[in-house]
């Protein structure tokens, strides 16, 4: 067992996107005559996985062709949204992956987004150069979904760290109470939309280049 690693969330986190998210969602919502409130997006969207948020939706269970049709729907807005704009990871955020890389620390991204999402991402931001891609996690539906701790537990699995000395680091408040759920050594927010975190007591950045480097999980050097 190595020491424990880092772990990322990455919409909202490694990848500032929620307003290409909201503009997505209120396009497939007003297109199928939803109506959410501010307040219910950031309950029941926001770092839930499509299953959770689509039976939420429909106020029924979907079979998995269901969802995976009307998960695409959304996906496809959203990602022609984000090619209208210069896709860059978060600010700092690619110092901290080399400075990591560069000291062998063990990092994965556990994420909600569905497959094709997924594939999106390594390729537009090229994160085979550093993530292995067996440690970039993403929820096939098979687990449950935040503020259940199943993909963080998945991530520290194939990364083979202690859990006690993992760090998480979260936008969401549903992804948030899943890495506490998780019982890691440090949870993180990442603050990418200027939100009120107050009630979680945890630290909170705003900038990667505020991670406290001190308390990462070095490798012990034999």
């Amino acid at each position: 067992m190595k020491n424990g690693g880092i772990i990322f969330d990455f919409n909202g986190t490694l990848f500032w996107d929620t307003a290409y998210h909201e503009i997505a969602w209120d396009e497939y919502l007003d297109s199928n005559n939803f109506y959410l409130s501010g307040t219910q997006k950031k309950e029941f969207i926001h770092g839930r996985s499509a299953k959770d948020i689509l039976e939420f939706l429909f106020k029924k269970k979907l079979s998995a062709s269901e969802i995976e049709r009307y998960t695409e729907e959304k996906e496809e807005i959203y990602r022609n949204e984000c090619l209208k704009h210069r896709m860059l990871l978060a600010p700092g955020a690619v110092n901290l992956l080399e400075y990591l890389n560069e000291h062998d620390v063990p990092i994965a991204i556990a994420t909600s987004a569905e497959i094709r999402n997924v594939q999106f991402f390594i390729e537009q931001f090229n994160l085979l150069s550093y993530f292995k891609e067996e440690h970039i996690i993403y929820n096939d539906g098979k687990i449950r979904g935040k503020p259940y701790p199943d993909i963080f537990d998945k991530a520290i699995r194939r990364l083979k760290v202690n859990k006690a000395d993992t760090i998480i680091l979260e936008d969401s408040f549903s992804g948030i109470k899943a890495a506490i759920n998780c019982h890691v050594g440090h949870v993180i927010i990442v603050n990418s939309n200027q939100e009120d975190f107050s009630s979680f007591n945890l630290p909170v950045i705003d900038h990667f280049d505020q991670f406290n480097r001190d308390i990462i999980p070095l490798p012990v050097r034999k």
